[in-house]
């Protein structure tokens, strides 16, 4: 409390604490306050507040700007994801071999459906050759892994 106390005293014993002290709310809506001595000494300060007010307001325009656009690109990256699957599930769909058939079946194509299995072609690789490709199935994995996580991670921020 000793020191509030000194505080105090030291402001009233202020001659421009006391003229600012003595000044109405005219003075104060007028302008007439800004004359006082305490504000000419204090206007390099008054002018830095301010300022700072102005970087306040314009800084928290800019970050709300920033939110709605984040908003905005959420949302529509959320009706894009949801045209994808609905485009891929369509393909699924046309993709079937029923369908196909159906379709064939519906255009007059003379075609028909092969009775025997497909055939599997086997190449002898020496062994050099096969390192190689196992070596390029294993990258293509990786990265088939890598893209499948980085998918979910974005999904998963979606829907937060």
């Amino acid at each position: 409390m000793g020191l509030w106390r000194k505080i105090i005293d030291k402001l009233n014993q202020s001659e421009d604490f006391k003229e600012l002290r003595l000044s109405s709310f005219k003075d104060l809506l007028s302008g007439g306050i800004l004359v006082k001595n305490f504000a000419t000494k204090q206007y390099k300060f008054l002018i830095f507040i301010g300022i700072l007010f102005i970087v306040y307001i314009d800084n928290r325009y800019h970050c709300e700007k920033n939110i709605a656009e984040e908003v905005k690109l959420k949302k529509e990256l959320k009706d894009i994801k949801f045209q994808s699957l609905i485009i891929s599930s369509e393909l699924t769909k046309l993709s079937r071999r029923t369908h196909i058939l159906e379709l064939i079946q519906a255009r007059n194509i003379n075609l028909k459906e092969s009775l025997s299995p497909p055939i599997q072609i086997v190449v002898n690789l020496n062994e050099k050759t096969k390192k190689e490709l196992e070596e390029q199935i294993k990258v293509q994995k990786k990265l088939e892994e890598k893209i499948k996580n980085d998918t979910i991670n974005n999904d998963e921020t979606i829907i937060e």
